[in-house]
Parts: structure tokens; C-alpha cells; sequence
């Protein structure tokens, strides 16, 4: 994983390195050209897995006869299906680890017509790999066996992104990333005097994309050099497994302003992790203040931020609880 990594490909048994099938939705291209988090998680996923000799394919179709043959004449050594809505397959792939993952943002309380999502993965015989010890617990509390459900958090390569640890451009504001739409609250957080810019391509039609402080989209590499101008990051979303943004703002050494939904295996003991309660979502004033005095804790901790995400969510030891859980199905 890179020459500050500690897990080599030599470092593994030969009998280790894997054949590995990686099944999309085949909504978006992998890599995406713009936005798609499960796309990005799944391609930089894959090729950190080529990084320890692992053989990788991708495959991102909604031809789910073509995924069954794929599948059947690649030999593989394991499957990871990452579309839940494509459960019903699995027991047709020839393959003894199988595994599935659900990016429902809603899976710790879904709504009413999405429930039926634990009996589907359940049912499916494949291993369920969740993205959180929330959705872990939600999983075993229905009745899975405690040997069929595993975490694994989304990795990433903290070095992709640039920080400036003393001369931040904009000291005193916050930013939004991701996709613009009801769930994340952006609207709610426009004109509101609260000092945040927002990045995103836009599906809320209450949102008001006139807005000046509306930067529209923009591609992975300008994120990856921007984010750091910021003090901190805000994320009020009603649901999410694991928020593949806050590992990005930490990355580049910000703090996170945050809703009770958005925590997932994050420290919440952390000084630059300000968790804001339900009940105080909607209050203009206490969220105005506590994401000013974020601000101020976190441009302090720069270093320390980059640091515990790094500790944290590298790729390198997101991969070797991969093969860890692969090992043991």
C-alpha cells in the first residue's frame, strides 16, 4: 500500500493472494467520472487489493444473467456483491466466499418498505459484511448468526490529499460535500449567516443553486487539493452507513460538525468531532456556535486530525481485515 505501509505483498503466504470478484450496480461507470461513492469506494478498493497481488475484477452491469456467468467461468476465489438489490443472485454464483454489502444510508432504521433488506441479505448465503458495528448490531438483533456478519469501514489513501496545516485560505468557513439532496440538509443550511460553502451536483429542488457560496460539482482531484482550504466540514444528514466524506475532510485536516446519523466508527471523544443532537438540528443559533467553536478547536489540530484518520481508516488496515474476513468464511 505504499512505501509507509507495513503490509507488503511479500509479507503474504502465496496461498493468500486471492482472485476476487467485485459486483456493482451497473448505474455508474468504475471508475465514475463524477460523483458515485460506491463506485469510488469499489475502484480504489480494487486497486488496493492489486497493490498486495490480489487479482481483481470488476464487474458493473445491471445484466444480472451476465453477472451469474461471469462469475461461474472466472474461477474465483471470492465474490463480494456491493448492491443489495441484486441479493437474490448469490445463490447462483459458483463460488464458496461469498459476500454482500448494503450502502442503504437508512439500513439502522429504515423506512417501511425498506425492511424487508435485513430478510433479503439474510437469506442470500452469503456473508454480510457491514459497514459499521451500528449495522452490525441491527443485523444480529434480527436474528443472523453472529458468524455470518462482519464490519468493514471504508478505507482511504490519506496521502491523496493535500493539507495546509498553517495558512488555511478560509479560516472562518466551513464546507459541504456531496451529492446535494434532502437526506444531507443543505438547503436547511443555506442563508442561515452560518458561513459554508457547498460542492455537489444538485437532485433538491428547494435547494437554491443561485446561491454564491454554490461551487456546483466538481471532480475527485480538485476535492482532493481543495477540502484543506476549509477550518472544518459539515455533515447534518437524517441517515448514513459510513460517511466516505468525513475520512476526506479528516484527511485533509478538518474537523467535523456532524449529525447523531453520521458517526459511524468515528470517535466521538475527539475535540474536532462536534456531534449535534436531533433535537438541536433545526436551531440556526446552537448550530451557528458550535460550528464556529469547531472551528476554532480544529484549525489547532490539523496534524492530530490527519493523524487519527490515518491511525484509523487506512487502506492498509482496511485491506488486511478484508482478507481477515475472507479468510474465515
Amino acid at each position: 500500500c505504499g512505501f509507509k505501509c507495513s503490509i507488503k505483498p511479500t509479507s503474504l503466504n502465496s496461498n493468500f493472494i486471492m482472485k476476487i470478484a467485485i459486483i456493482a450496480g451497473g448505474h455508474l461507470p468504475i471508475p465514475p467520472t463524477g460523483w458515485g461513492g460506491v463506485e469510488h469506494l469499489i475502484w480504489n478498493f480494487s486497486k488496493e487489493l492489486e497493490k498486495i497481488n490480489d487479482e481483481v475484477v470488476i464487474i458493473n452491469t445491471k445484466n444480472l444473467n451476465q453477472i451469474v456467468e461471469q462469475v461461474n467461468s472466472g474461477n474465483f476465489d471470492a465474490v463480494h456483491l456491493h448492491y443489495d438489490q441484486y441479493a437474490n443472485i448469490i445463490p447462483s454464483l459458483q463460488c464458496k466466499k461469498k459476500m454482500i454489502t448494503s450502502h442503504y444510508p437508512y439500513l439502522e432504521n429504515p423506512e417501511p418498505q425498506y425492511v424487508f433488506l435485513y430478510d433479503l441479505l439474510k437469506n442470500s448465503g452469503a456473508h454480510i459484511v457491514c459497514l459499521s458495528d451500528r449495522i452490525q448490531n441491527e443485523f444480529l438483533n434480527r436474528g443472523n448468526d453472529s458468524t455470518n456478519v462482519s464490519i468493514l469501514p471504508c478505507g482511504i489513501d490519506v496521502d491523496s490529499y493535500i493539507i495546509d496545516e498553517n495558512d488555511v485560505l478560509y479560516p472562518d468557513r466551513s464546507i459541504v460535500v456531496g451529492k446535494i439532496e434532502p437526506r444531507k440538509r443543505q438547503a436547511f443550511l443555506q442563508h442561515k449567516g452560518l458561513n459554508i460553502d457547498f460542492i455537489g451536483n444538485n437532485v433538491d429542488a428547494s435547494f437554491d443553486t443561485n446561491d454564491p457560496c454554490y461551487f456546483g460539482e466538481q471532480s475527485k482531484e480538485d476535492i482532493m487539493e481543495n477540502l484543506t482550504s476549509y477550518a472544518n466540514m459539515v455533515l447534518l444528514s437524517s441517515g448514513e452507513a459510513h460517511p466516505f466524506v468525513c475520512l476526506e475532510g479528516m484527511a485533509a485536516g478538518l474537523g467535523l460538525v456532524i449529525s447523531e446519523q453520521s458517526t459511524a466508527n468515528l470517535d466521538v471523544t475527539k475535540p474536532f468531532i462536534t456531534v449535534i443532537p436531533d433535537s438541536k438540528l433545526n436551531d440556526t443559533k446552537f448550530l451557528k456556535q458550535e460550528i464556529e467553536n469547531n472551528r476554532k478547536v480544529s484549525m489547532k489540530m490539523r496534524d492530530e486530525i490527519r493523524k487519527y484518520c490515518r491511525d484509523n481508516f487506512d487502506w492498509c488496515a482496511i485491506i488486511k481485515k478484508y482478507k481477515e474476513i475472507i479468510e474465515k468464511i
